[in-house]
């Protein structure tokens, strides 16, 4: 890296957005979450979900990254981690490295880089998630985070798989808010829904059947306190999460033979948050009988993955 550049990484996903100082070596992470009122931002991330339950009538809540495209504007996500980083205090201009789903179309692309120059950003660097997480040789990466998971294989440096499929966290998040409303006749918002998906993981991941707690309106916008045990929820990760070991399986047997040989001795390699999360190794063991091994990181794979692109 040259002496006279700032370079920041970025992982933008759409339930985290993960920032990282190549220089300093800080790392800050904001949910992708913006609070509006008219025109006005009131709240970024943490400072977004005050507004949950109140003011309904007059702030509007944004999610505003699905899939790796944006759907709403995030100048204001990406100037409040920079401020959190001090990327602006020194006289140099950062520039940005960021992460981007593989199959992310060129016009995307050209709206992610808008975005970031507008941000003051001096120059912007793509790579994709096979890039980032691709090793060398033979490789079966599954990237689930939340809300697309990818699949790629690799055999001797050649790309024989790359699919997406619209399966991961939020999607487990909506069943969950299903549930939820058919157990208690109140509708919970998709923070709470993703909260109760991480204490029901963690409920499974010790073999208990937990009471979980958390806020929700009933048909008058009356707020309520709710109580549901974590057992009921497993048809909302069962649901999201054999559909993703059937697709992997799918890719699977379409491989050649000596390339299915080469993968059940080796085994898959499962990243982003649905790594951490109880079931989806399960399930693809499950499908295929190979190992299954899930990075430690989880939800931050792909910025881990992003510091060994440049070196301060």
């Amino acid at each position: 890296m040259a002496l006279l550049e700032k370079w920041i990484a970025l992982d933008i996903g759409a339930y985290l957005a993960r920032f990282y100082d190549f220089s300093t070596q800080n790392q800050v992470a904001l949910k992708t979450i913006i609070a509006k009122k008219g025109s006005k931002i009131v709240g970024v991330s943490d400072e977004a979900l005050t507004y949950l339950y109140k003011d309904l009538d007059e702030v509007q809540i944004q999610y505003p990254i699905a899939h790796g495209q944006i759907l709403h504007s995030i100048e204001s996500l990406i100037q409040e981690g920079f401020e959190q980083l001090h990327v602006h205090d020194g006289f140099l201009r950062p520039s940005v490295l960021v992460s981007v789903p593989t199959e992310l179309s060129q016009r995307q692309r050209e709206l992610w880089q808008q975005t970031f120059l507008k941000c003051g950003v001096r120059k912007v660097e793509f790579i994709s998630n096979l890039e980032a997480l691709q090793t060398e040789g033979s490789c079966f990466l599954v990237h689930s985070g939340h809300s697309y998971t990818e699949i790629n294989v690799v055999v001797y440096d050649k790309v024989l798989v790359s699919k997406t499929i619209n399966y991961a966290g939020a999607q487990i998040d909506e069943q969950i808010q299903k549930i939820v409303y058919m157990k208690t006749g109140c509708f919970i918002t998709k923070v709470d829904a993703a909260h109760l998906k991480e204490l029901a993981s963690l409920a499974f991941w010790q073999q208990k059947n937990s009471s979980l707690m958390c806020y929700g309106f009933d048909s008058r916008q009356i707020l309520h306190q709710i109580q549901i045990e974590s057992s009921l929820l497993w048809p909302a990760f069962e649901r999201v999460q054999s559909q993703i070991a059937l697709w992997v399986k799918h890719c699977f047997d379409g491989l050649p033979a000596s390339a299915q040989e080469y993968f059940l001795l080796h085994g898959i390699e499962l990243s982003g948050g649905l790594a951490d999360c109880f079931g989806t190794s399960q399930f693809i063991s499950q499908n295929i009988s190979c190992p299954v091994l899930c990075t430690k990181s989880g939800q931050y794979d792909m910025i881990e993955a992003l510091k060994g692109v440049k070196s301060a």
